[in-house]
C-alpha cells in the first residue's frame, strides 16, 4: 500500500511539473510599460492553451504587411466570458489594444479587441460588449 501511495504521489508531482513548465510568465514576452494599438485583418485563429492566438495582418508605417501575434487567455476562460469559436472570423478587420511584445517582437497581449460591427471584447474585464 505504501508503494502505491508513493507511486501516485510521484505521478502527481511529475504531471504538475510538466504543466507548470508548459506555461510561461507574461513578463517573459510582453511589456508592462509598452501599450499600443494595431489594426488589421485576421488571417489565422488558434483556440489553444495556454493562450488563444489571433494572427492579424497589419500595414506598417512603410506600407508593408506584417503579421502580428495577438494573444489572450485560454479557451476555457474565454468561453466562460461568452466568447465562442465563431466570435471572430478569419478575414474580419479588428482593432487591437494592449501590451506590446518585448524586443520589438510583433506580439500584443489583447486588452481590448474591437470588431468591424462595433462589438468591443475585453478579455481581462468581461465578455463581448456591444458598443
Amino acid at each position: 500500500m505504501r508503494i502505491l501511495i508513493y507511486c501516485l504521489t510521484l505521478l502527481g508531482l511529475i504531471t504538475f511539473a510538466g504543466a507548470a513548465a508548459a506555461h510561461h510568465s507574461f513578463a517573459a514576452e510582453f511589456s508592462y510599460e509598452l501599450f499600443g494599438t494595431k489594426e488589421g485583418k485576421v488571417v489565422e485563429l488558434h483556440y489553444v492553451n495556454p493562450h488563444t492566438r489571433i494572427f492579424v495582418a497589419v500595414t506598417n508605417e512603410n506600407g508593408e504587411q506584417e503579421i502580428w501575434d495577438a494573444q489572450t487567455h485560454s479557451v476555457n476562460i474565454l468561453f466562460r466570458l461568452g466568447w465562442g469559436k465563431d466570435t471572430i472570423k478569419v478575414g474580419e478587420r479588428v482593432v487591437l489594444e494592449g501590451n506590446l511584445g518585448l524586443e520589438d517582437s510583433r506580439k500584443i497581449w489583447i486588452r481590448t479587441l474591437t470588431m468591424e460591427n462595433g462589438t468591443v471584447i475585453t478579455p481581462d474585464g468581461g465578455g463581448a460588449n456591444q458598443q
